[in-house]
């Protein structure tokens, strides 16, 4: 499935109607494939180079920097998100002009190095490129907000989390791309390094929950009703630092502004959406958490270094 000239797979993310995958390439390639017909990848993302980025002509992942993390933006087969080992991330949104394929790449966290690198031959940059020393900027996790089974408001901001060793940052491309929330890791929480580069991160999407959950008043503060109908899980975000476990609930709330029409010079009053974050809990595992899995709405495993821990998280 794979071409010979990008590179050993190194991260892969399965579509949410499980029809397409896309798999992240040592070189900084990306593709597509549609399980239908796989023997060829659907879509080709090349990586790019110094000299392109300067001059203006095309972003992306550099070639031969290795794409550690991938995924589908919630529904969509065509719209991909990534990020390499240089602390780069972006957004792929892969269309067509005139049956030609055409990548709009936006950049979502992370910076060109200064310094003009030789280019080294895409097909071959697995093979010459040295161990990147790990920074500040490392992307240790990345994942957007999947889908679940029950319609939530946050699933129209396509959320995207991303977890660096000093930093958490929640990143939203609707309507505009826009950082949403930020958190720094606590200064009490800058262990050694051996746990400095330990993180990782597990959305829990909306879904819909069963109607034992309306009889407590402290779970109704958990749950949102939608349409007047089924009652709904709100989304979730769990992520640790090392020892550390910590929650998010994520929600949305409407606030009315006052706009201008920028035609007729007349003062509207829209209602304008903004996301909410809550942070819910904090806990500290026994040794640096290396995995995290949602199982419920209630329970996430987490991996650590020598054993397999769950904890009831709400």
């Amino acid at each position: 499935m794979v071409e010979k000239n990008v590179g050993a797979v190194t991260s892969l993310a399965l579509s949410f109607d499980h029809t397409y995958v896309a798999a992240g390439h040592a070189t900084g390639y990306i593709q597509l494939y549609d399980l239908r017909s796989p023997k060829v990848p659907a879509r080709v993302v090349a990586p790019t180079t110094l000299a392109a980025v300067a001059s203006g002509r095309q972003e992306g992942h550099l070639s031969g920097s290795r794409i550690v993390s991938i995924g589908f933006i919630a529904g969509r087969h065509t719209a991909l998100v990534s990020a390499d080992d240089s602390g780069l991330a972006f957004y792929h949104s892969l269309g067509k002009v005139f049956f030609v394929d055409a990548t709009d790449i936006l950049r979502i966290l992370g910076k060109y190095p200064d310094e003009e690198v030789p280019d080294v031959p895409a097909g071959l940059g697995h093979r010459f490129r040295r161990r990147k020393s790990r920074k500040p900027t490392t992307i240790l996790s990345m994942a957007p907000l999947p889908l679940g089974t029950a319609a939530h408001p946050t699933d129209a901001y396509n959320l995207i989390a991303l977890l660096t060793p000093i930093k958490l940052v929640i990143v939203g491309l609707k309507p505009s791309p826009k950082t949403w929330y930020r958190k720094h890791r606590e200064s009490d929480e800058d262990v050694g390094s051996k746990s400095k580069f330990k993180g990782t991160l597990a959305w829990f999407p909306s879904v819909s929950v069963g109607t034992d959950l309306t009889s407590s008043p402290e779970r109704d503060t958990k749950k949102t009703q939608l349409n007047g109908v089924h009652p709904a899980s709100i989304p979730m975000l769990v992520y640790s630092w090392g020892e550390s476990l910590h929650l998010i609930r994520v929600s949305e709330s409407k606030i009315v502004q006052t706009v201008k029409d920028a035609k007729t010079g007349k003062l509207n009053k829209v209602e304008v959406g903004r996301i909410v974050f809550e942070e819910v809990k904090s806990w500290n595992a026994s040794d640096d958490i290396l995995a995290l899995q949602w199982l419920n709405v209630n329970v996430c495993p987490f991996t650590l270094t020598d054993c397999l821990t769950s904890r009831l998280l709400t």
